[in-house]
């Protein structure tokens, strides 16, 4: 029995990736407000959050601010301003941290 692996598209793993889970579960997208659900990726249903629920996945804390930093990563704005000073770079993906975009 020879079963071929998976495939989904980079786009799908894109999107899967900028994607933060908060502590209950629920999932922000940066592009939020297009859809109210999505597929994830085994197949089963992604409640999408509200803009203002999501946990920073630095601090692992609910804030009402956002910051968009240039790779596409969200954090808060506390959290993005001390890892923009301290390393200058995304905690996620290494890129450079150039400058901060507030978002809400």
């Amino acid at each position: 029995r020879n079963e071929e692996p998976a495939r989904v598209s980079l786009m799908t793993l894109l999107a899967e990736n900028d994607r933060q889970i908060g502590s209950d579960g629920t999932a922000y997208v940066m592009m939020g407000g297009e859809c109210e659900e999505e597929t994830a990726l085994d197949g089963g249903d992604v409640s999408v959050a509200v803009a203002g629920g999501y946990n920073c996945c630095v601090c692992m804390v609910r804030h009402k601010g956002a910051a968009f930093i240039p790779c596409g990563h969200t954090f808060c704005r506390r959290c993005s301003r001390e890892v923009w000073v301290q390393r200058g770079h995304c905690p996620l993906c290494n890129n450079a941290i150039v400058e901060i975009l507030d978002i809400f």
